[in-house]
């Protein structure tokens, strides 16, 4: 669908694609349907809290707000500024201290209608209004905390940080560095509400809402307690997500296709990274049938999603697999290329290009002719 097209950039070597600043995007993003239900399934009979300045400005998330009330996952809406016709919750601060009784309408709401409203005190600045927001999900069990803001997403060195651990938030808070737009007692407030509970936090514009809470690519930064990535073996029950992606990467010309046969051998061998125990954000394969006598084995199918651009995802997969490759008592490592930015990567995380008459001649069965690729190797 054309909605779903965006401006790209340079494609990068581990089969992502960086996206360019491209304004229109969250106005004609649509999520596809996969990508959509899985964070549906995540949100499902769980409490959001959207924290925006003025309630008017969710107008653009329209579409979002919908599909959140139909999952159903309920939503409290935390805003200085509602229009006339709405009637929102007004809360004191004994509310959020401890007294259970004057948060009853507002559970009442959320139970009756998926939907709360509820207005921020008068006379707050920024942080403060934060902190209300933080205390208030906080007291009611909400999963996470979403700030919508035009400000959106913290920068990085190139782009938005898609993620920010609670640690790294600190550093940079103390560094004083690429905050953007926000100041670091709004941040501050931000880590206090991972580090009191909160599962996590979204920093997005309006605009990019559906495409942070329902996409794999994000629109903005979500921050969580600690370190978010893991790496392991596949299991079984990771197939079926780990299929998309391969068909993904096939789709985007990254990797080459395979027959459902050669993706299942590939999955068997398969380790995939994680971030916050939920979204594989990345995979790839540890192959040594037909390689044993010579001790070796081939890194096949690497892969990480546009979403995790610069979390060193595809260098947190390479240094799992030389660790199990070690404890495998393998001697050395190698992969195949067609893509010159891929062959770079591998050679920036210690591979050198070896002679594809190096490789054993197993390696070639079945093949007709034609260049062979590049060969990327690292001793062990």
């Amino acid at each position: 669908m054309e909605a779903n097209v965006r401006a790209v950039d340079l494609q990068d070597c581990n089969g992502e694609r960086r996206p360019t600043a491209d304004v229109s995007r969250a106005k004609t993003f649509a999520a596809e349907p996969a990508e959509k239900e899985f964070y549906l399934q995540r949100f499902r009979n769980t409490c959001i809290v959207l924290h925006v300045d003025d309630a008017k400005n969710l107008r653009p998330a329209a579409r979002v707000l919908a599909a959140l009330a139909s999952n159903p996952t309920m939503v409290l809406v935390v805003a200085r500024r509602f229009a006339k016709t709405a009637r929102p919750h007004r809360l004191s601060a004994r509310a959020l201290d401890g007294d259970p009784e004057a948060l009853v309408p507002v559970v009442q709401s959320l139970l009756a209608h998926g939907r709360g409203d509820v207005l921020v005190p008068r006379g707050r600045p920024g942080a403060a209004r934060l902190a209300f927001s933080r205390l208030l999900a906080r007291r009611i069990g909400a999963r996470k905390l979403v700030v919508v803001d035009e400000r959106g997403a913290l920068p990085g060195r190139r782009e938005r940080r898609s993620f920010v651990s609670a640690r790294s938030l600190a550093r940079i808070c103390r560094a004083g560095s690429q905050l953007g737009a926000w100041t670091v007692a709004e941040l501050a407030e931000l880590q206090a509400a991972v580090d009191g509970g909160l599962e996590s936090v979204n920093l997005t514009t309006a605009a990019g809402l559906e495409a942070e809470l329902f996409s794999y690519e994000g629109a903005g930064t979500l921050l969580t307690a600690h370190d978010y990535c893991s790496v392991g073996q596949l299991g079984v029950a990771d197939f079926d997500e780990a299929r998309r992606l391969l068909a993904r990467g096939e789709r985007e010309g990254f990797l080459l296709e395979r027959s459902d046969d050669e993706k299942a051998r590939l999955l068997l061998c398969a380790y995939g990274a994680w971030f916050g125990g939920g979204r594989l954000a990345g995979l790839a394969s540890l192959a040594t049938s037909g390689y044993s006598r010579r001790r070796l084995g081939e890194i096949a199918g690497l892969y990480t999603i546009t979403k995790f651009k610069g979390e060193g995802v595809g260098v947190r997969i390479i240094d799992h697999l030389v660790e199990i490759a070690r404890k495998k008592g393998l001697r050395a490592l190698f992969a195949c290329t067609s893509n010159e930015r891929a062959a770079a990567f591998f050679e920036r995380n210690g591979f050198v290009r070896r002679d594809p008459a190096d490789l054993p001649p197993s390696k070639w069965d079945g093949r007709t002719g034609g260049k062979l690729p590049t060969v990327l190797w690292r001793d062990i």
